[in-house]
């Protein structure tokens, strides 16, 4: 069992954009030293967090890091091209060969007003994501048919970034199987074991080579008040539209602000925030679950938040080399 970390690089307390996002470097070059195998940056629009174009902060961590993967959490693909999203990834996995990985996203990594924004020159009756994410792996593998089956992304076909579809739901495990990519559940947003469970099922009756990902909400900290306030500020609203389209997003205020700008009547459900937190001994016995799963091949880490000293914290108590050094309460690796 391999661990990562998704960094969606908050503006930390008392720091700016420059300071959090020097943070994000930090962090990532802590987790390569003490073995981590996988960092994702996030894409994250018109909120209090840094990353807005993980493309970028990838192509620069991987400067300030020599051996972890370095991915995206992910690219909001329903905004983009296929082809330059395919383009940029292999052009930063040729000057980092096998560390690059293409994660994509479903969700529009924002509200209305920047998806607005974000699709102003889009046609109305596009490609479906569906499409998208198809064409964009033609591209990236090189199979790609039809009118641009000619196309490459680069003179050299070698060195393709690995493919990662982000989703919280089976339908999306089922896709990502269907589709031969690997698969990263949010659980840190979908907050249900038994959908957990599901979607490891529909991904492993569909791919059994691929991999199957677990992102979770981690932190390490021995403070009980710290724990009752992470708890209550990580609280998710699920917005049930209308037309059946379920979001869920963080906070109250979150939550009122994309009621306002729905087009549509919707329903807001609280659902309390599933946080693995407490002690490294409490925070590792309540993971023995994930990484005694046979259908679970990794861990994602994400830190929900924007304390620094408790970022640092968690990432060093669950640091792979100690962990497996010292022979914990952890399982035998897979």
């Amino acid at each position: 069992m391999e661990f990562g970390i998704l960094n969606q690089s908050p503006v930390l307390e008392g720091g700016d954009v420059s300071s959090s996002l020097n943070d994000t470097i930090e962090l990532a070059q802590k987790a390569d030293e003490r073995g981590y195998r996988r960092y994702y940056v996030s894409e994250h629009h018109n909120e209090p967090l840094a990353g807005t174009a993980p493309e970028i902060m990838i192509s620069h961590l991987l400067a300030y890091t020599e051996r972890i993967n370095i991915g995206s959490g992910g690219v909001m693909l329903q905004h983009y091209n296929p082809f330059k999203v395919a383009e940029q990834f292999h052009l930063m996995s040729h000057l980092a060969p096998g560390r690059v990985d293409l994660g994509i996203g479903k969700a529009p990594g924002g509200l209305g007003l920047s998806t607005a924004a974000l699709q102003s020159e889009l046609a109305e009756n596009g490609p479906s994501f569906d499409e998208k994410f198809r064409a964009l792996t033609g591209f990236v593998n090189q199979t790609q048919t039809g009118e641009f089956k000619d196309l490459k992304t680069s003179p050299d076909s070698s060195n393709p970034p690995e493919i990662f579809l982000l989703g919280s739901s089976p339908g999306s495990a089922h896709f990502a199987a269907r589709e031969n990519v690997n698969f990263i559940y949010a659980h840190f947003i979908s907050n249900d074991r038994n959908k957990l469970e599901d979607s490891i099922s529909a991904y492993r009756k569909n791919n059994d080579k691929g991999s199957f990902i677990a992102a979770l909400s981690v932190v390490v900290t021995d403070d009980k008040e710290v724990q009752t306030r992470l708890k209550e500020e990580n609280v998710l609203y699920e917005l049930q539209h209308d037309s059946g389209r379920i979001l869920r997003v963080k906070g109250e205020a979150r939550a009122l602000s994309a009621i306002a700008s729905s087009e549509e009547p919707v329903t807001a459900k609280r659902v309390e925030a599933d946080i693995i937190i407490g002690t490294k001994e409490e925070v590792l016995q309540k993971l023995e679950w994930y990484i005694e799963n046979d259908g679970i091949d990794e861990l994602m880490f994400h830190l929900p938040t924007n304390d620094k000293k408790l970022r640092h914290q968690t990432i060093e108590a669950l640091a792979p080399v100690d962990i497996l050094q010292k022979n914990s309460a952890m399982p035998a690796a897979k």
